[in-house]
Formats: C-alpha cells, sequence, structure tokens
C-alpha cells in the first residue's frame, strides 16, 4: 500500500481546511476567527470540531483504498457512519453505534483497478481525526474540482441531526445537486450569531444558506431574535457583498402550537422573512413545507429529520436553488 502524502491529501479532501498535528490529519470547516466566536461557549466551542459536510472526494484507478481514523466528541451524539460513494451509487455505510465504545475505525475499499470516482462522506456529529490513507497499484489519484463554493449557516439540523447517513444533510445533498463544495458552519443549539457572520472566508463563495430561527424561537425574547437576525443578515451583507443567499425558514416541529417569548411559532417565521426582504439578494425556502409533519420523518425529540425526514428536505430544497 502507497500511503497519501500531506500534499495529496489536502487537495482530496472538501469542506474543511486540512492540518498536521502530532501524527494526525485534522479537518477545519471554521476558520479560527469564527471559531473564536464561540470561545465563550464550550459546548458550541467543542461542536467547531466536528466533521460536518467534510468529504474525500477523488478519481484513481487503484485496486484498494484504505484509511485509519480516531473518532471524538463533536456533538451530544455518539453515533458516526460514513457514507461511501463509488462512480454516483452508495455502495457502503460503514461506522458504530458510538465512538465511546470504538473510538478508532478501519475502512478498507476494495476497487477493481479501472478508473473509479469515489467519494467518502465523513460522519456529521463526531470529529474525526485521520491517521492515514493509502491506495494500491494505482497509477493516478487526482482530485475531483468543484464547480461552486457554497456556505451554509445554520443550527442542528445545518450539522446534520440526525442523519444516520452523512449524504443525506440538506447542506451535502445541495452540494451535490449543484456540484459544489460545501463548507458547514451548523452548530447544535446555535441561534442568530452576528460575531460568525463577519468572520470572513479566505476565498468569497458563490452561494451561501441560512437556517436558523427554531432555537432563537425556543430561548430568546422577541426582541433578541429581531435584534440578531438583523445584525447577523446585515453583516453578511457586507461580508459578502453580491452573493446570493437562501434563508431556509425554520421546519415544523412537533411542539410548534406552543407559544414562546418570542412569541407563536408562526410570528417568529413571519420576522426573519420581514428582516430577509431588505436585502435583494437573499430569497426565502419555506421550511414548512420542506419535510412532510409527520412522525416518522423525525427522531423521537420530534424536532431533528431522521434519514427520511432528510429525503425529504433535500429534494424540496432543489426547486429554490435556480433562484440562486
Amino acid at each position: 500500500m502507497t500511503e497519501m502524502d500531506f500534499i495529496l491529501l489536502k487537495e482530496l479532501i472538501h469542506g474543511a481546511e486540512v492540518t498536521e498535528k502530532q501524527g494526525f490529519y485534522h479537518f477545519s470547516r471554521f476558520t479560527p476567527e469564527q471559531r473564536d466566536s464561540y470561545a465563550d461557549n464550550k459546548d458550541f466551542y467543542q461542536k467547531t470540531f466536528a466533521s460536518s459536510s467534510v468529504r474525500m472526494e477523488f478519481e484513481t484507478d487503484a485496486k484498494m483504498f484504505a484509511m485509519d481514523v480516531s473518532v471524538n466528541k463533536g456533538s451530544s451524539r455518539t453515533f458516526y457512519y460514513f457514507d461511501i460513494m463509488l462512480n454516483g451509487a452508495l455502495v457502503r455505510c460503514d461506522g458504530a453505534e458510538s465512538y465511546l465504545e470504538q473510538p478508532d475505525f478501519h475502512l478498507e475499499l476494495p476497487l477493481d483497478g479501472t478508473r473509479n470516482r469515489v467519494c467518502i462522506y465523513f460522519p456529521s456529529l463526531v470529529e474525526v481525526r485521520l491517521k492515514r490513507a493509502a491506495y494500491e497499484d494505482a497509477s493516478f489519484i487526482r482530485p475531483v474540482r468543484k464547480n461552486y463554493r457554497m456556505i451554509s449557516f445554520g443550527d442542528s439540523i445545518t450539522q446534520g441531526y440526525d442523519a444516520i447517513h452523512p449524504s443525506l444533510a440538506y447542506p451535502n445533498q445541495i452540494a451535490d445537486f449543484l456540484d459544489a463544495e460545501v463548507f458547514n458552519k451548523g452548530i447544535g443549539g446555535d441561534i442568530f450569531n452576528p460575531a460568525l457572520a463577519v468572520c470572513p472566508e479566505p476565498v468569497m463563495p458563490d452561494f451561501i444558506t441560512v437556517a436558523y430561527g427554531t432555537n432563537d424561537w425556543s430561548h430568546c425574547t422577541r426582541g433578541r431574535l429581531e435584534d440578531n437576525a438583523e445584525q447577523f443578515f446585515r453583516k453578511l451583507a457586507k461580508n459578502y457583498p453580491g452573493v446570493p443567499v437562501l434563508t431556509v425558514l425554520p421546519i415544523w416541529r412537533k411542539d410548534s402550537g406552543r407559544i414562546t417569548n418570542a412569541g407563536t411559532f408562526a410570528e417568529m417565521r413571519e420576522l426573519i422573512r420581514k428582516i430577509c426582504a431588505a436585502y435583494p439578494s437573499v430569497q426565502i425556502a419555506d421550511g414548512m413545507t420542506l419535510v412532510p409533519h409527520l412522525d416518522e420523518c423525525f427522531r423521537s425529540d420530534g424536532l431533528h429529520p431522521n434519514d427520511f425526514g432528510f429525503q425529504f428536505m433535500g429534494r424540496n430544497l432543489f426547486k429554490y436553488l435556480p433562484q440562486l
């Protein structure tokens, strides 16, 4: 087996900056400035290390690909699974129910020695550190270039709660539909965070998705929600002038009939819609139409879509993308 060197590995990774430290390759979907915006919240800060929407994608005529990883906490969930696509078809889903019981994972992917396109979606809710990646009998292994670059801001649903298959998280579905590289800024439990919107990316994105509101509705007053959202979109427009933005209003949740300090669920959604109307580059996706209002589309909490629900969410978001 021929081990990949650091230069090659960096070219094959999408959705993160790659660094090497103490014998591991680390993947950062947040810039240092963006991560520092969560310095006062230990839980959120730790979630910035999760490998949400990180993938390894390449073409090769190798007869075998293998990798070894160490898995660590990246959210409140312990399960982790890698989706492996071969020439556009999902052929494997490998991982474990708990990184606490199985922190080390070895993947082997036999190939036929002809030209193949391999895509490995990393799990959304844990931190993955790569120990080793290797291939056998290859005359070439080269990266796959994307046509677009996108950023997805949001809360737990953007981070990928609770898809077992990471390829079904809606930012990954959008990225695949548009042939884009996605940098996923989703943090479970997050609200509109103006400090995050002002931190620049090293490369200007082609488009942006924003999906907050459900946690703001649960934990903020109407005044705080309005102030945070207005600041977020104002700073986003200043930081990324002219870049198209798709704002995904909160999807249905089982307890959406209650009234909080931010008002009713419908009032919260309309408030976000009103704020977005001030920005011509911002389009709205009606979250209430994205996932069926059925228990079987959600995990037991009635809040986070399961794999079935995420399939609907991705498919229904596609119709908004031509507007971008």
